[in-house]
C-alpha cells in the first residue's frame, strides 16, 4: 500500500512528527506502535517505550477528534437522544 502525504517541510529539511501524524489516517497511525515494538528506533528501550506512549496518546486524541466531528455533524434529534442516554448513564452511575 502506498500513501501520499502532504506535510510542511522546514527550511532544514526536517518535518514535525505531529504534522505527519495529523496527515495520517487513524488506521495508519494505529499500526505505528506495533511496528515500533517489532522494529525499535532507539537502543534505549525506555526511549522507545516513551515514544510508543506518546503515539498512543495521539491515537486517542485523534479518535476523540473524530468522535467530536461526528457529534457536531449529526442531527438535532440524534443529539437529543444522545443527551438523554448520557443523563441516564450519569444517574445510573450515581446510584
Amino acid at each position: 500500500m502506498i500513501t501520499t502525504l502532504s506535510v510542511k517541510v522546514k527550511k532544514n529539511g526536517s518535518i514535525e512528527l505531529l504534522d505527519l501524524f495529523d496527515a495520517l489516517s487513524l488506521e495508519l497511525i494505529s499500526r505505528v506502535p506495533g511496528l515500533l515494538k517489532v522494529n525499535p528506533l532507539f537502543d534505549d528501550k525506555r526511549k522507545d517505550a516513551l515514544l510508543i506512549k506518546e503515539i498512543n496518546e495521539l491515537i486517542c486524541n485523534k479518535k476523540l477528534d473524530e468522535q467530536l466531528s461526528l457529534a457536531k455533524n449529526c442531527s438535532l434529534e440524534f443529539k437529543m437522544m444522545l443527551t438523554d442516554v448520557i443523563e441516564k448513564l450519569i444517574r445510573y452511575e450515581n446510584r
